[in-house]
């Protein structure tokens, strides 16, 4: 009973920042590359993804699967807020983790997909998205990818993850907020109009289709962070339509090539891939505009970008090189003829 005290997952609120903090003590014991799993009848394998593994066997191009060493408990219902004392409050941790499986082949990663498996992630996105809404405890389904070990990374497969939050997490409530305060200032979109100023004056946009820009944005915290921002006014992936969800594909693979052609030495970049769609169970969600982050440390050959004291501290960031050099950079990146021929 003593150490189940230390072991127990949960949610604590941090009164001065007003937000959760997630609590996963039983995470420790994730698996990690490198690491030999066994079965029984016994059975050894280097990577759980894998088609020779359990969880990679099948027939299947893209796969979700639950994830076995998840921070959030889909069965831990109700998430009420329970008062420790006179100050402290802490709840379940209720919420849901799945993994994403991007390909069977353990050397790939999502430069090296061909279109019709991206695109056939991205629908795979939409049905867990659609899924996930389903659940009326359900705020936030986040799709993302940790690309790397610098990013913290401990399996090499390619795959994403989904955390499904029943509330807003910090940088989305700022995020919500803004989109319903610009609109009820103005009437209109707040991410509709950041993506008609730099349509007309194109300086940070890296390359664009008929349905999204992609750019290194006026206010990037990051040295090469991109975001990729639907041009028209989309809420989030389920809105939309199969030429949509194409040249999102499209775009998406061209800035992860871009990426990795500007680290070279047939590298991969480190990166995060943040997507940010539409809250769920919520009203006026029809004001949020689909976008996608992407992070990287990297800010150039042989010079890394990691949190420090101002930003860990403050939460105000340090960027040493204007969004307009590093899009001009991105923009003018040699791409591998290799990366070229998997594009097409």
């Amino acid at each position: 009973m003593e150490e189940e005290k230390f072991t127990t997952p949960q949610h604590r609120w941090d009164p001065l920042l007003k937000e959760w903090i997630i609590y996963a003590p039983r995470r420790n014991v994730r698996p990690f590359q490198g690491k030999q799993f066994d079965t029984k009848p016994k059975k050894t394998w280097d990577c759980p993804f894998c088609p020779n593994a359990p969880e990679g066997a099948g027939n299947w191009v893209v796969k979700q699967l639950p994830n076995r060493f998840a921070a959030l408990d889909e069965h831990a219902l109700p998430f009420e807020e329970q008062t420790i004392g006179s100050v402290h409050k802490q709840a379940s941790n209720y919420g849901k983790c799945e993994v994403i499986l991007y390909s069977q082949d353990h050397n790939a990663s999502f430069g090296t997909l061909s279109h019709d498996n991206i695109v056939a992630l991205v629908e795979l996105w939409q049905e867990r998205y659609r899924e996930l809404s389903k659940l009326p405890e359900m705020k936030f389904p986040f799709i993302m990818e940790n690309r790397g070990k610098e990013i913290g990374n401990s399996m090499t497969h390619p795959h994403g993850q989904i955390y499904s939050f029943p509330y807003f997490p910090p940088k989305v409530k700022k995020k919500w907020e803004s989109f319903i305060e610009y609109h009820n200032d103005s009437k209109k979109c707040l991410l509709c109009d950041i993506v008609a100023e730099e349509m007309r004056d194109p300086k940070r946009i890296i390359e664009q289709n008929v349905d999204f820009i992609a750019e290194v944005p006026f206010y990037a915290h990051w040295a090469f962070e991109v975001h990729i921002i639907a041009k028209t006014h989309i809420p989030s992936i389920i809105e939309m339509n199969p030429s949509q969800v194409e040249n999102l594909a499209r775009i998406m693979k061209s800035i992860v090539n871009r990426y990795d052609a500007l680290i070279g030495n047939n590298r991969l970049m480190p990166y995060v891939m943040a997507m940010f769609n539409a809250p769920v169970n919520t009203s006026e969600r029809d004001v949020w505009h689909f976008h996608i982050e992407f992070y990287t440390p990297f800010r150039g050959q042989g010079k890394w970008k990691f949190l420090a004291g101002v930003e860990l501290g403050t939460y105000n960031f340090i960027n040493d090189a204007l969004p307009e050099k590093n899009a001009l950079i991105l923009r003018n990146v040699k791409i591998s003829s290799i990366q070229k021929e998997a594009n097409d």
